[in-house]
């Protein structure tokens, strides 16, 4: 057993391997596999081999720079169509929580609201405080653990 996996581990060494378009090309491959059973379209079936073939043609590439490329493009497709927002920096809110009432998702809440306050993580527990702009430089204490950090609003 162990033989086998290093002489796999040695064949994938300087290939591009899994990503999330991979995993999207596979799943799309089985789908449109599955469907062309219930269509009864052969065009159906070998698109559906075709689009399996390419997902395991990217797993093995060597090419990582054109791989890596594709795969930006297939995220940045996702991310126009998913509904989720995702903030990277640590002052951009990344809640929406319907029960509290803030959040550009929450109830009630808008975009507007949210322009008043500034989002801080807290360094110990990375609860996310909710401050008020323009106060200068404060001291801050997380509600949930109780520690204080002093940053400016």
């Amino acid at each position: 057993m162990n033989n086998w996996r290093a002489k796999l581990y040695q064949f994938m060494q300087g290939r591009y391997g899994f990503d999330a378009f991979g995993q999207f090309l596979i799943i799309a491959s089985m789908v449109v596999i599955l469907l062309s059973n219930l269509i009864r379209f052969r065009f159906v079936y070998l698109a559906g081999i075709a689009l399996l073939i390419y997902a395991y043609f990217r797993i093995i590439s060597r090419n990582i720079y054109k791989r890596q490329r594709e795969n930006q493009k297939y995220l940045a497709l996702r991310a126009k169509f998913s509904r989720k927002k995702k903030g990277g920096t640590v002052n951009n809110w990344k809640g929406g929580n319907t029960n509290t009432g803030y959040g550009p998702g929450a109830a009630g809440g808008n975009e507007n609201e949210n322009a008043q306050f500034s989002f801080y993580r807290c360094r110990n527990c990375g609860q996310t405080v909710r401050v008020p702009k323009g106060k200068g430089t404060i001291k801050i204490t997380c509600p949930s653990c109780g520690n204080s950090f002093i940053d400016r609003t």
